[in-house]
């Protein structure tokens, strides 16, 4: 028997086919008009419009009630829908109907199996039927309910449930509700996990949202040792460019061991209040980043399972810019809390610091002749020890010229620094300092083409000459007050080849001359005219990729200094790699470091696997310890970490294991607004 092809415009508007003018293809086995009005189609009926298809056993159409009726091996398909049911009926706008024996994705997100679903509009209520967000090939957990009702980009409520996961009931409820949108106010999954100082430890997460800019994250934090907090995070988008994102920690503590052998004494309420704010308004823009701990020691014993813990100090500043086409004006009040230290009275504040850059220019406009200046004036404040203020000013002139595959680059600079001293102590209130320095650069660029690659060869010579100054009666806030002289020539030689497919090799070699009896190498002086010879190797080749830099000092007759960074794809699923960092100490200020880092990451499929040991090879024990296995199933995730840091100065070790796990992937989005609110 023949199939009857027909096309037909704005029939069949079904849920999935818009009422419109546009035409829908009917392929059947039998296609009749009864006396009724009624189209009837049988037999392996298939139903195209645009990319969308509808096939069943036997489709009826009432064109009097606008009513579609189906039966028999039912499969709707869509962008959005990919349904398959026994038999069911839609109206021809697709804002109601009823389908009965159903499995299969509504919204491209949520995998149903129902008895009977039916559709309201933007709802869809399912009856005795499971609900996921796990495909049905990786079905690990569902939720079993007699009745369940989806709300298009808001929620689904379900009502006498038991979640099951890898089929075994773990939770019953005749109630439970799931944001189905990214913001939704509702309780998130917790973090659970133990460390030195605890047997056990929970944070609870609850997101509630405010308005459609704006939403809050209350996280309670509980210990069974150290005590019991609340972390409140505050969220506001004022438009695409500009937020207000604030926090609020308070932890109630438990006098434990982690005090020990500390200056300060236990504290019983501890807190932080941090924040960041950016505002962005045509050239003018206002930051502002806060961040003030009630003690020295909070990020070391709340934040004691993250990298936190090692944090040295807290950086608190408002930044105003005033952006101009030709120059900047920057206005910084920065104030630093060291966590060092038992109190900050030493710390050295910048409290304003006011920068004005004239931007760099043409004097003539034929000319390669450019000039920029900087003036930085900053007012330097400790609550004990010396205070005052300094501007420091700089002119460069630079004259820049190219030709036959040479460039060469002219810079003078004029330096003057004016201190004004506030301190009571300073007998000398007021001093100058004037400098000048002279650098030219000469490069010559060879390109060298190859079947596959490209070869750079980049000689350069360079010398710079800094004036040498009487220093040692000036202040001291920072290096900018110890400024270098220097009368050196540099030479260097560059290679690099870049392939088609992205992979490159760069190989610097550079050593250098000094006309002085001295050089310095960091912030540390050495005696000698020849300067260390520098060897700095990086590529990315066949997903090989390394970095090697390398000092080696011609007056000691040694490598001094050397930092190796090696990554291996051993196989497409396990990678290796070595980090090497050593420096001689040749200097009694700085200490010998010899010190490895061995890493290795293993992904199959959805499941990673990475861990971490550094060594100290110097004083031969190992620093710190640390592996994270991920599994993700798309539809849920569990991360498991463990941490192990030993602190060679108190001979403590201190171990960390945290657990998360997302069954329902319940991961917010933060507010999002148009640039007008």
């Amino acid at each position: 028997m023949g199939r009857y092809i027909i096309t037909i415009f704005g029939v069949l508007g079904l849920f999935l086919f818009s009422f419109s003018k546009v035409p829908v293809s009917i392929e059947a086995q039998k296609i009749e008009r009864k006396k009724s009005g009624e189209i009837l189609a049988e037999g392996d009926v298939i139903v195209k419009y645009g990319n969308r298809i509808l096939e069943a056993d036997k489709i009826i159409y009432n064109k009097k009630n606008r009513i579609i009726h189906l039966e028999g091996n039912i499969h709707l398909k869509t962008d959005r829908f990919d349904l398959k049911a026994e038999k069911g009926w839609i109206d021809e706008e697709g804002n109601n109907g009823e389908f009965f024996n159903v499995k299969g994705v509504v919204e491209k997100y949520y995998y149903i199996k129902a008895e009977k679903i039916k559709k309201l509009k933007e709802k869809y209520i399912f009856y005795d039927g499971e609900f996921s967000t796990c495909s049905f090939e990786e079905y690990d957990w569902y939720i079993k309910t007699k009745k369940g009702i989806l709300i298009k980009d808001d929620k689904v409520e379900f009502y006498n449930i038991s979640l099951r996961f890898c089929k075994l009931p773990v939770f019953f409820s005749p109630y439970f509700s799931y944001p189905a949108s990214g913001r939704k106010t509702g309780f998130l999954f917790p973090q659970i996990g133990q460390d030195s100082y605890n047997d056990f430890k929970i944070l609870q997460p609850f997101y509630l949202i405010l308005t459609r800019h704006s939403d809050m994250t209350f996280t309670y934090d509980y210990r069974n040792k150290q005590g019991n907090g609340l972390d409140i995070q505050y969220r506001n988008k004022l438009s695409s460019d500009s937020f207000y994102n604030g926090n609020f920690s308070f932890f109630t503590e438990n006098t434990g061991k982690w005090w020990e052998n500390r200056t300060l004494p236990p504290l019983k309420n501890r807190w932080r209040v941090s924040g960041r704010s950016d505002l962005h308004y045509e050239d003018f823009d206002l930051s502002l980043v806060y961040d003030f701990p009630s003690d020295p020691y909070y990020f070391e014993d709340i934040y004691n399972a993250t990298d936190l813990r090692y944090k040295s100090y807290t950086k608190s500043q408002l930044i105003t810019l005033i952006e101009r086409r030709r120059f900047t004006l920057e206005i910084n009040f920065d104030f630093l809390y060291d966590l060092t230290k038992d109190n900050n009275e030493l710390t050295l504040q910048r409290l304003p610091e006011i920068r004005f850059y004239l931007k760099k220019k043409r004097f003539f406009e034929n000319l390669p002749v450019y000039f920029d200046f900087l003036s930085v004036n900053t007012n330097f404040y400790r609550e004990k020890g010396e205070s005052g203020i300094r501007s420091d000013n700089t002119l460069n002139l630079e004259i820049f010229n190219s030709f036959y595959g040479f460039s060469n680059m002219f810079r003078i600079s004029p330096r003057t620094t004016f201190y004004y001293m506030t301190s009571k102590a300073t007998a000398d209130k007021t001093a100058v300092r004037n400098l000048f320095s002279v650098e030219n650069r000469l490069r010559y660029t060879i390109v060298k083409k190859y079947s596959d690659f490209f070869h750079s060869i980049i000689p350069e010579v360079s010398l710079k000459r800094v004036s040498k100054v009487s220093q040692e009666d000036l202040p001291f806030f920072d290096r900018e007050d110890r400024v270098k002289d220097a009368y050196d020539l540099d030479l260097s030689l560059f290679n690099i080849l870049n392939f088609e497919n992205s992979d490159f090799l760069s190989w610097e070699i550079s050593t250098g001359y000094t006309f002085n009896r001295y050089y310095y190498l960091g912030n540390n002086r050495l005696r000698g005219h020849k300067k260390p010879l520098k060897n700095r190797v990086y590529f990315s080749i066949n997903r090989f990729s390394g970095e090697n830099t390398l000092y080696y000092d011609m007056e000691f007759k040694q490598i001094v200094r050397s930092i190796t960074t090696f990554n291996i794809p051993v196989a497409s699923w396990l990678s290796y790699s070595i980090s090497h960092s050593y420096d001689k100490g040749i200097f009694s200020s700085i200490p010998t470091t010899n010190q490895i880092t061995n890493s290795v990451s293993v992904r199959y499929k959805n499941i990673s696997l990475s861990g971490s040991v550094l060594s100290n090879i110097k004083l031969g024990y190992t620093q710190r310890k640390s592996l994270a296995f991920t599994l993700d199933r798309k539809c849920w995730r569990l991360n498991l970490s463990y941490r192990e840091d030993y602190n060679g100065v108190t001979g403590k070790t201190f171990r960390s294991v945290v657990v998360y796990i997302n069954i329902l992937r319940t991961d917010i989005k933060l507010p999002f607004v148009s640039r007008t609110l």
